[in-house]
């Protein structure tokens, strides 16, 4: 039974009829070709114009030849590799379907460009050739029995040789049928299992496609990182500080609880976005990611957690390159988390710098330990006017993350220096990025 299906699916299968009209397409190409070589290259050779008269074999063979070779320039041209790819993604399906098939960028990938060239013309020429024959005859042997009735074309030699009169010869007809569209799918399928060989990507293609995914894939858990890390450290404190005021004040507590609210909804819409990249279901698009524009937004969701982030910008941040100023934003971000992780609710001042062709970003806050001091944050309750400080407890985070390694891998990725430590006092980030060369 399983076999008898196999056999019977083709027929149903609208795979089928999509690789038949590209094994036509096949044909149609190859005409061109034939047509030279029957019209100029036969006649020059057979009738001596050039040389003197070849026998007919040795003219076929050149004729052959001249096929072969003109096929063959043909797919060289690296643009043959774009258009074959693009009609057989379309009718062939299968496997290749997932391959990204472009201009043919180096000899390896035109002479397997041509291999697939020829073997399409071929394929295709030999059933273009049954699709032109086959049919007729097929008509014939079906309605033989009604031109026997006839007796039309009975005494013609074809039919008695054929056997046109015969009771079998309506069978014969669909026996034929069946083979052709069987034929047609074997066919089918065999370019269907070639294609990605022969236009696929290459080895070297297709390490550099596992590595460039390795890299994006990176780069979302590390932005991931940054962004979810940076929320539950925010909403930790908020929600601590909305607990503790939650009797005394209530309002500052609703004002913690939208704050949460927000902040876990950027979390999921970031989250979304970074499962979507790596599950290949959404495009990325890194023009909506956030940058040095968006630091009154990055200000506001850490203030009631009682981060008081002074930010002093100096330039014109809009023309920093996108790229850098996305990276910018992220090293910001990624310093208030490693802020609120050791040092707790304290003021940080960010001084952003747009100058001379650099970009620099100077972050300082208190130093402090933990536990030894009770985490003041400023969460302002502006509503009421007090702008009282309210002690808040932090229970200490230690678990491990990128952190400062991750912000040096995104400085020194784009040709910038970044150093880290204690300035008396205070805990100092320093970051300087060039904006010409990393444009």
């Amino acid at each position: 039974m399983p076999t008898l299906l196999r056999l019977v699916r083709p027929f149903a299968a609208r795979s089928t009829y999509l690789r038949w009209a590209h094994l036509v397409l096949g044909s149609t190409l190859a005409i061109p070709y034939l047509a030279l070589a029957i019209t100029v290259v036969g006649p020059l050779l057979d009738r001596g114009l050039l040389m003197p008269p070849l026998p007919a074999g040795l003219v076929l063979a050149v004729q052959v030849v001249f096929v072969l070779a003109a096929c063959t320039a043909t797919a060289l041209v690296p643009v043959t590799r774009l258009l074959e790819g693009s009609v057989s993604k379309a009718l062939i399906g299968g496997p290749v379907t997932g391959h990204d098939i472009g201009r043919a960028e180096s000899w390896a990938d035109r002479w397997r460009t041509a291999a697939w060239y020829l073997v399409h013309l071929s394929a295709g020429t030999l059933v273009g050739a049954l699709t032109l024959v086959v049919p007729p005859f097929i008509l014939v042997l079906l309605v033989s029995p009604v031109l026997d009735s006839a007796g039309l074309f009975r005494a013609h030699p074809l039919y008695q040789w054929f056997g046109l009169g015969e009771p079998w010869a309506p069978l014969a007809g669909l026996g034929l049928v069946a083979a052709g569209v069987l034929l047609v799918a074997g066919i089918g399928e065999l370019l269907s299992r070639l294609a990605p060989v022969l236009l696929g990507p290459s080895a070297r293609e297709r390490l550099l496609h596992r590595v460039e995914q390795l890299s994006e894939r990176n780069r979302i858990a590390s932005e991931l990182h940054d962004s979810v890390g940076h929320t539950l450290n925010v909403v930790t404190l908020q929600a601590s500080a909305a607990g503790r005021v939650l009797d005394t004040d209530p309002e500052f507590a609703r004002q913690a609880l939208r704050a949460i609210e927000e902040s876990t909804r950027r979390a999921l819409e970031d989250l979304d976005h970074a499962l979507g990249v790596l599950r290949a279901e959404a495009p990325i698009d890194r023009n909506t990611a956030p940058s040095l524009r968006d630091l009154a937004g990055l200000a506001r969701s850490t203030d009631l957690a009682g981060l008081e982030l002074r930010t002093d910008v100096r330039g014109d941040v809009d023309a920093v390159p996108q790229h850098i100023s996305r990276e910018a934003y992220r090293v910001a971000r990624e310093g208030l988390t490693n802020v609120l992780r050791h040092a707790g609710p304290v003021p940080v001042d960010l001084r952003v710098v747009v100058d001379d062709g650099e970009l620099s970003l100077d972050m300082t806050n208190p130093v402090g330990s933990a536990r030894s001091k009770c985490r003041t944050g400023l969460g302002s309750n502006r509503r009421s006017g007090q702008g009282s400080k309210r002690r808040i407890g932090l229970a200490s985070n230690r678990r491990s993350g990128l952190g400062l390694s991750g912000i040096r891998h995104r400085v020194q990725a784009l040709g910038g220096e970044m150093s880290a430590g204690a300035d008396g006092s205070r805990w100092r980030l320093r970051v300087r990025i060039p904006l010409r060369s990393s444009s």
